[in-house]
C-alpha cells in the first residue's frame, strides 16, 4: 500500500505545476502589446501611433507635432473607442 502513495503524490505535484506554467503563459499572452489608434477629426479617420496595453493601468497617449495630447485606443471595424493603457 505505500508503494501507491509514494507514485501519486509526485505526480500530483508535478500536475500541479504544469497547470500553473499554463495559467503563467495564458495571462502573458492576454497582456500582449496592441497598436493603439486616436481619431483624427480632420480626416475622420482611426490612425495608428503607438503600442498600447489592453490590461488595465495609465492611459496610453500620444503627443502630436502641436503639442496635443491623444488617448490611444483599440480599433474595431471603422471604430478607435476601446481606450488603452500603457504597456
Amino acid at each position: 500500500m505505500k508503494r501507491p502513495k509514494s507514485v501519486f503524490l509526485p505526480a500530483i505535484v508535478v500536475l500541479v505545476g504544469v497547470g500553473a506554467a499554463f495559467a503563467t503563459h495564458a495571462v502573458k499572452a492576454s497582456q500582449a502589446s496592441e497598436t493603439g489608434y486616436y481619431f483624427d477629426s480632420s480626416s475622420e479617420q482611426c490612425i495608428a501611433k503607438a503600442m498600447c496595453s489592453s490590461t488595465p493601468g495609465n492611459t496610453c497617449t500620444w503627443t502630436d507635432a502641436s503639442n496635443v495630447t491623444h488617448n490611444l485606443s483599440r480599433l474595431s471595424g471603422t471604430d478607435c473607442t476601446v481606450q488603452l493603457s500603457k504597456p
